[in-house]
This record gives C-alpha cells, structure tokens and sequence, in this order.
C-alpha cells in the first residue's frame, strides 16, 4: 500500500469524522453547551489553534477524532467541570435530556445528509455516463440482425432520444418484446435501422467493447499456422493499430489479398506474423455475423483459460473445511484450458454470459436442498467438435455483497476481456438532483441496514462485508484514480455506513448513549453508575475485538490480493 493511498484514505475519513464531529459541535453551541477541544485525530496535538475557550486541533493519530464537552462524564452530572466554567449551566449533562439527545443524535444525522449534499451537487456538475455508444453486438442476436455495429452511437429509439446508456437501457425496458425503430450515428452519417426482440427486451448490444485479446481454436486455421494462440492480444493489422476486437474485424475486413500482417504480444513480448487465408480451410463456426472467418480468430471472451482443480471452500470465518475438497466437474469430465463451448443442451452460446444462464437453469431447489441436473455441453478443442455430458455442482459461496448464495458450478474461467466505453456527463436541475440524491441515500441506507442484519443473522460472511481502514484506503486510493466523482461517491458512500453504524445500539456509540438518555427521560433519572460503566465497557471490549477482526480480514485481503 503506497503513499498515495494513505493519502487518499486519510484526507477521506478526515473529512468524514470532521463532517460528524461538527454535527456534534454546532448544535452542542446551539444549545448552549461548552466545548473546550474539537478535534481531528485522536492522541498527541499536532497544531491548531484556540478561539473562544475551544481548542480546534489536529491530533497524532488521523483515524477518528472527537468534541471534548464541559461537563460531558457520563459517569457524572457536569458538577466537575464547574469551576471551570463561568456558568456552570454550559455543561453538557445539566443540559435537559432532549437537548442531551440532538447533541448525540447530530453527528450520525450529518453523516446521513452528508451524501444528500454531496450527490446533489455531483449531479448538478454533471454525473459521468456510460455514452450510448454500442461496444458489443452479440452475434446472431436481433441487434446484429438488424445491422448495427460496434461503434455506433444510438441517437434514439421508437423517437425516444437517448443521450446516456441508461437512457436507451430505460427505454428498451419499457417497451419490452417488439419492433423498435433505431436511429444511430455511424462515421459521422444517420442511419435506420428495425430490430425486433421476442426475448422481453434483450436485443444483443453491450456497452463495454470486447478487447483485442484473441482465442484460436483450430491448428489447422491461417492464425494457427501463423503462429498465434489463445490469449494472445493483436495490438496492429497491416500496421493500423486496434484496441478492440470490433476495430480488428474491420482492419481484416479491409483486406482484399490472401494475406496480412499482425502485431501481437504475448507474455510481454511483442512479436508479429502474416497469415496467409486457406480456401480449402472450413472453421467450425456458428454463423457470427460480421465476422471474418478466413484467418480463424474469434474473441477471447469466447474461451476457457483456466480450468480450476477443485470446489472453492464454503466461505466461513475461519476458512476451514473437514474434509478434502472435491475436484470440479469440468476437472472431472476433462475440460480442458482452449476449449470453447459451442451449445449447452443444444442451444448455441453466443457469449460468456449464456454459459452462466444455461448452467444456472439446471439448477433446482433452494439452499441446502438445491440439486443440478446433467447438462449436454458440445465443446471444440483443436479443431474437433466434442460432447460431454457434464452435472454442475451446487456450491455455496458469496455474492459481491457477501451474502451466502447456493450457485451450480462446472470449474471454468473465461479468456479475453472488455474495454471501458466512452463516457458522457448528464447535468441535472437542483430540483432533479435533490430528489435523485434523496432517492439514492434511501436506497443505500436501506441497503446498509439490510446488511447489517444478515450479517447479524448469519446470512452474509463477516470478512467479506466489513472492512477497515486498509480495506478503506484500498478503495480510497482506486476511487482517486477514477476520477473526482467516484472518490466524492466513495465518501458518501462511506458517510452513510459511519451514520447508521453509528446509530447502532452499542453503548460506546452515540446509539447507545441515546438509549441510555432516552431510558434517562422515560425514568425521569439516570441510570445507575454502575451499570453504565458496567455496559460501557462490555461496549469498548466488543469494539476493540471487532476492530482487531477487521484489521485481520483487511490484512488478509490484501496478502491475498
């Protein structure tokens, strides 16, 4: 972890605990309570300054920070603070218990408006998009059907203008199944095109552009005898230089001779060959659509690169399994590294993404009951078409949330990958923004609190939801990386899980303190001494574990990449 993002990470939690630290500040003066420090960090003060009686400082340690309130012992009742006071009313706990309550509730109440803010004004400055510009058109789909292309920017649909991806996303949703109308830029000139869908609203087309990494599956191909193979990236065709595999197509089919030339790394190193088309040469391939198919190179993302040995282990906390693990089923019924699934029960894969829908339909049953069925897999390997019949294994694991899942698994990764697409920026009114941003925080925090209660319940692994400030400082440092946008969305972000965790009922949090000021009201006298001390430290012993528990699991993530 570099220096950069430290930097990151400590600039963000600062103004996170500034921004709650201050929402207990401004309405303790509201109320009249005193406050002798404010402070970022915690420990030895490094510099500030003092203005009216309050020290405002920056401390050692960045990680936190605090109010220091007059009178505010909660083993106390302010009386030993008075003679320092010149009112001995300035001091927190003579204050009624109401104002006791704001004070405390302040600092998660800003943590929670905080994101209100900064999403208001992001949007206002313009939130950048993905552009309705077509990265992919899955072959044989309605889209490539049609005629679009890779590269063409959707103006707009059915008379619908589509300035964003989620614009044209939005409205292909809602018109569902049908015939659309299609108005794109292409090379600068309009065109029409009709693409019907009968599959709900899916027509073909992503957004992120498939990469110029390649699979080769035949020996016999042009590619092959040229040397080239399976991940290998094409970086230039005859010299013109392709970043995509949509751009490569276009260089091959520029090509009107038998023969071209490519630029090529593999393992770092930059090599080249010419291919030289063979007529006789017949590929196994489906009919991809705008594919040339003389040199026999298809997209990466089409091809198995790894073939994993064995089930990953159930996610738990301690990571241990009681019995050996088992070996997957693509390892089982010998599936090996350069396959390509051609059809899975007999219907064509089009793409990665029809793989997970085909082995995810053979399963049934939910949770620990949940089976798979056998599964017809027709794979090419070197040039032969080959079947198996394969039976997915249900495992359970995590989603990218950390929540436990029960998923059906044959033990394959695939090759290739996606190019980021163009991006736009789409400017809302104040009147939009707030009512985004306050739709937006509502859903995150329902979303946090949900969590929060699966993790309570056992439905979700603990080291794959909770993270601290390695885990923050990672984040911190890729959101810098993109751009001023995903870090001020990471604060919010961050802002929201300090304010609800905040309010959680753990007496060393500012939750605790408002049960115990709330059950101080309904009394109408505080609770004994001891049993806030008591309950205190139970709270300070339960931090302190969980703190060490995520410092473990930020280690371990880090150690394991």
């Amino acid at each position: 972890m570099g220096i950069t993002s430290i930097l990151a990470a400590v600039v963000l939690i600062g103004f996170l605990v500034f921004i709650h630290e201050f929402g207990h500040f401004i309405v303790a003066k509201f109320c009249g309570v005193h406050c002798t420090v404010f402070s970022i960090g915690y420990g030895k003060r490094l510099f500030g300054f003092v203005y009216r009686g309050t020290d405002y400082r920056i401390s050692m340690l960045p990680f936190g920070g605090y109010v220091r309130m007059a009178g505010a012992d909660p083993f106390g009742y302010g009386d030993e603070d008075d003679e320092m006071l010149q009112n001995p009313n300035d001091a927190f706990m003579r204050k009624p218990v109401w104002k006791r309550l704001l004070i405390v509730a302040a600092g998660p109440v800003f943590n929670l408006v905080l994101p209100i803010v900064a999403f208001t004004i992001l949007l206002m400055a313009g939130k950048p998009q993905p552009g309705p510009t077509v990265g992919d058109v899955v072959w044989d789909s309605p889209a490539a059907q049609a005629g679009l292309l890779p590269g063409d920017e959707i103006v707009e649909v059915d008379g619908a203008p589509t300035p964003t991806w989620r614009k044209f996303v939005d409205k292909l949703d809602s018109l569902g199944s049908g015939s659309y109308t299609f108005v794109v830029n292409r090379d600068s000139e309009e065109k029409q095109f009709t693409v019907v869908s009968e599959e709900d609203s899916w027509i073909g087309l992503g957004f992120n552009p498939v990469s110029n990494q390649i699979g080769v599956q035949d020996p016999a191909s042009p590619a092959a005898k040229a040397g080239l193979q399976t991940s290998d990236k094409v970086t230039a065709v005859n010299g013109q230089e392709v970043a995509s595999f949509f751009e490569m197509q276009k260089a091959f089919l520029k090509v009107e001779g038998d023969t071209l030339s490519v630029s090529y790394t593999r393992d770092g190193n930059h090599l080249s060959a010419v291919l030289t088309a063979d007529p006789s040469w017949e590929p196994i391939e489906p009919n991809v659509v705008g594919l040339d198919k003389r040199w026999g190179i298809l997209p990466g993302t089409l091809f198995i690169t790894e073939v994993s040995q064995t089930l990953p282990k159930s996610s738990s906390f301690m990571g241990c399994a009681s019995k050996p693990p088992e070996q997957t089923p693509a390892m089982v019924n010998g599936i090996q590294v350069g396959d390509r699934f051609l059809k899975i029960d007999g219907k064509e894969v089009r793409h990665w993404g029809d793989i997970l829908t085909f082995v995810g339909s053979a399963m049934s049953g939910e949770g620990e009951l949940a089976s798979a069925r056998p599964i017809t897999v027709e794979i090419v390997r070197a040039g032969e078409l080959l079947s198996l019949d394969i039976t997915p294994k249900v495992i359970k694991d995590t989603d990218q949330m950390g929540r436990y899942r029960y998923r059906p698994l044959l033990g394959v990764t695939r090759g290739g990958g996606y190019n980021a697409g163009p991006q736009v920026r789409e400017y809302y009114a104040f009147g939009d923004a707030f009512s985004q941003s306050v739709s937006h925080t509502v859903l995150i925090s329902g979303f946090i609190v949900e969590q929060l209660g699966k993790l309570f319940t056992g439905q979700a692994a603990v080291e794959k939801s909770l993270g601290g400030p390695v885990e923050i400082a990672r984040q911190a440092k890729a959101a810098a990386d993109e751009g001023l946008f995903k870090w001020f969305e990471l604060m919010a972000l961050l802002s929201l899980s300090l304010g609800i965790i905040n309010l959680v009922p753990i007496p060393v949090l500012d939750g605790g303190q408002l049960v115990f000021y709330i059950l101080e009201w309904i009394r109408g006298k505080p609770l004994s001494v001891r049993f806030r001390e008591f309950t205190l430290q139970l709270g300070v012993i339960f931090l302190v574990l969980l703190m060490l528990v995520v410092l473990f699991f930020d280690i371990s993530r880090l150690i394991g990449g």
